[in-house]
């Protein structure tokens, strides 16, 4: 998943920067980078959990309950944001 996020991320900058110019044209920018800085949390948390913190997995599945959230918001912007592209 932390692959396909940055994977998407460097696509999305790329192609914004491309078309566009410059970034920050619409949500989907910060959108995304909230969904970034969420999965590396949900990492970083489930590092901590198998270190045997105890707070760890609460952090953990909350992280993800709000990183579903993130998810719902991302794919909402980029839709605007696809209909852009497109003729």
């Amino acid at each position: 998943m932390t692959t396909s996020v940055l994977l998407l991320l460097g696509i999305g900058i790329v192609g914004t920067l491309g078309h566009f110019g410059s970034l920050g044209h619409s949500w989907h920018l910060f959108a995304g980078l909230f969904v970034v800085s969420l999965v590396f949390l949900s990492v970083w948390s489930a590092v901590q959990i198998n270190l045997m913190q105890p707070w760890a997995r609460l952090l953990h599945v909350a992280t993800n309950f709000v990183l579903l959230a993130g998810f719902v918001w991302v794919s909402l912007t980029g839709w605007d944001v696809v209909q852009k592209y497109l003729p």
